[in-house]
């Protein structure tokens, strides 16, 4: 059972740091609505424009929760972002999981399209077979900014996880992710947004490669809100030589100002191979 555990806190900390439903407004807001946009012209910028068709002036643009998949933008030189969450999850026959606070620090760097990350500890909290209650292993990884035109933005990022985490929460090994982002503006209100992860994970005896393609669509609403509708598939959910798992999750975000942003999201699989399950989150974001 704890090794079971284990499998499903791997998993958590594989898709938070890159969704990332943590993974941060959800990734829709990757994609730019105008061309150009400025502090003067762009409600809730954070900042200049590093170029024409600059995607990433808004929160919205840059957090990447609660998401599978992952924002395009980075986090601007001399900025940081902290990412935070709460995650509650029921499964089918019994048994729940609660994960937070989902920590994720995104640093800008001196070369404005590259950012570091680091992802600290988090706890992580069953109720099957008696309460347990440890927390998850460490990770650190980069995200770059390839390009960007007025209507399509691509980047990419590498993360990897170290095996500190206690009583059971541990890959028990180190893991490793490899994802490729794209986001396309449809229309003023309308987004597209996509990530490819390739992985490497571990649960101590056996190591396995698994891939996580996941599409989000979203919309941007009046009053700095946002609502994502997405689908993500995990292969080898549960380890090596196991089904596929299937991810629908439908989450809002709400920017307060310039530097803070609120989000909540409802999550669940169908998947019987793999374990139904459903999930409520609640998350929240500050920029400095």
């Amino acid at each position: 059972m704890r090794a079971a555990w284990a499998a499903i806190a791997l998993a958590a900390m594989a898709v938070i740091p890159l969704a990332a439903a943590a993974q941060s407004g959800p990734a829709p807001s990757a994609v730019s609505p105008s061309p150009a946009p400025s502090p003067e012209s762009t409600p809730n910028a954070i900042g200049p424009a590093l170029g024409a068709n600059d995607p990433c002036t808004t929160i919205a643009a840059i957090v990447t929760r609660p998401s599978v998949t992952n924002s395009v933008c980075t986090v601007r030189p001399n900025h940081v972002l902290i990412e935070t969450g709460y995650q509650n999850t029921s499964f089918q026959g019994g048994g729940n999981a609660v994960t937070y606070p989902q920590p994720l620090i995104r640093m800008g760097t001196k070369i404005p399209a590259l950012e570091l990350d680091i992802a600290p500890p988090g706890i992580s909290r069953t109720n099957a077979g008696g309460m347990i209650t440890g927390t998850t292993d460490v990770g650190a990884g980069l995200k770059y900014v390839f390009g960007y035109t007025p209507k399509f933005n691509y980047g990419g990022q590498a993360f990897f996880t170290a095996p500190t985490g206690l009583n059971g929460f541990s890959a028990e090994g180190g893991t490793s992710s490899y994802a490729l982002n794209a986001g396309y503006t449809l229309s003023p209100v309308f987004s597209l947004a996509a990530t490819v992860t390739a992985q490497s994970l571990t649960n101590g005896a056996q190591r396995w490669q698994a891939l996580v393609p996941s599409l989000v669509l979203g919309a941007s609403l009046p009053n700095a809100t946002g609502v994502g509708a997405e689908i993500a598939q995990f292969t080898h959910a549960n380890g090596p030589g196991t089904p596929t798992r299937t991810q629908y999750l439908a989450s809002v975000y709400r920017d307060l100002g310039q530097r803070i942003q609120l989000d909540a999201s409802y999550a669940f699989s169908p998947t019987a191979a793999t374990g139904r399950y459903h999930a409520v989150g609640f998350g929240a974001s500050f920029y400095f």
